[in-house]
């Protein structure tokens, strides 16, 4: 080291001229200046970033929104294994003030904004979990690992219970249920999530609540899965029971998205006289709809009704209109609406219509047969004298001189 002194003194530190006297040594000169500089920078940098780490920490309470929270999660969770043991104990200081503060923020979203960011925050926790174990602070790594459970467990199934118990069904709500539905079966006991839902479900009336109805409509299998099926068997099923009651809510929404045979099918199958007496009331004879009308008719249920002179009016009003009148004659119910006397009038209308319209096709052939006849004479006649004149000779006057 004197002689590289001297070298460099005499050299009057011309890193050239001494590169050339003593290349070896200036090389291992350079290298340490080198290794010097970079543990220098190594040690200024790692304590400007555990200042950094530290200051973040002390500002938890000035936390505004998810994207802050979530940034200084990712912050803490990278830099913990790399700043040494102070930034492990400031984080175990605020440790309860960062997990209130996660759920403060988590409070404000939607039910399916809160399955997604619940997951996210759980995530960063058993982050710092795992990254505070080289410290050897049991103390801090079990307590994020309990709440990265916990607050998927815990707080978030919290959420999702309250869910239930405060929201209405209608069809703004299917995709935070599609959310719920999917969260619950990617989860080891999905029914501990699905039972809540199917029990405050069940407290809805799935016949007379429309918004329920259109809730249920917008649903589909591969988001909705099991509540899908659910649903779905329990409308099946008001439509087939042929006692259970469909509210007339329903069967007009029903009927005015062009579902009518729906609505149709329904009322001639239903049994419960009381409530069929009063969609009669609602329903027959006030929207000008045959088939409407036919399909009451067409129930055989005993109730109260007018059935025979809704017919009457019918035929009347259409009594020149053979399509109508065996359209009517041959609907279910009709006969035994008329009894038999009558429906064989009904027959024999048709009958004398089908007649007429067969000799009133006749008789306008016959005229045209004529129509053509007389045409064909007046063209002949016209003919015959343009003929005659043709062949009459010319009178010859006698020439003068």
């Amino acid at each position: 080291m004197s002689d590289f002194l001297t070298i460099a003194k005499e050299s009057n530190y011309n890193l050239f001229q001494i590169y050339k006297q003593a290349p070896n040594e200036t090389l291992i000169i350079i290298a340490l200046l080198l290794v010097l500089v970079a543990l220098a920078y190594f040690f200024i940098n790692n304590s400007i970033k555990r200042s950094v780490v530290l200051k973040e920490l002390s500002k938890i309470d000035e936390i505004k929104n998810f994207n802050d929270l979530n940034a200084k999660l990712v912050l803490f969770v990278n830099e913990l294994p790399k700043r040494g043991v102070s930034v492990a104990n400031s984080l175990d200081e605020n440790k309860e003030k960062l997990f209130y503060k996660a759920l403060k923020i988590l409070s404000s979203f939607s039910i399916k904004e809160k399955i997604e960011k619940y997951q996210v925050i759980s995530k960063r926790f058993d982050s710092l979990a795992s990254n505070s174990k080289k410290y050897n602070n049991d103390k801090l790594s079990s307590y994020f690992k309990d709440k990265a459970s916990s607050i998927l467990s815990s707080d978030l199934n919290k959420e999702i219970e309250e869910y239930f118990n405060s929201t209405y069904f209608t069809c703004e709500e299917v995709e935070n249920v599609n959310s719920i539905i999917k969260y619950a079966n990617n989860q080891n006991s999905p029914w501990q999530i699905l039972d809540k839902f199917f029990a405050n479900l069940s407290k809805f009336s799935f016949s007379y609540n429309l918004e329920l109805f259109k809730f249920i409509e917008k649903l589909d299998k591969e988001n909705s899965k099991q509540i899908f099926d659910y649903c779905n068997e329990k409308i099946e099923k008001l439509f087939s029971s042929s006692e259970d009651e469909v509210s007339i809510n329903i069967l007009e929404y029903l009927y005015n998205k062009d579902e009518k045979n729906r609505v149709y099918e329904y009322i001639k199958s239903l049994k419960n006289g009381f409530y069929l007496q009063q969609l009669y009331y609602q329903l027959f004879n006030k929207k000008e709809d045959l088939n409407l009308d036919l399909a009451f008719i067409a129930n055989p249920t005993k109730i109260e009704n007018e059935y025979k002179d809704y017919i009457d009016n019918s035929l009347t009003t259409n009594w020149r209109d053979k399509e109508h009148i065996e359209f009517v004659s041959k609907s279910p119910g009709v006969l035994e609406v008329l009894g038999h006397s009558e429906f064989r009038s009904l027959i024999e209308r048709v009958d004398r219509i089908k007649t007429d319209i067969e000799n009133n096709k006749k008789i306008e052939e016959a005229l045209m047969i004529a129509k053509r006849a007389e045409s064909i004479a007046i063209e002949a006649k016209s003919f015959n004298q343009s003929s005659s004149k043709k062949k009459e000779k010319p009178v010859v006057q006698p020439k003068v001189d």
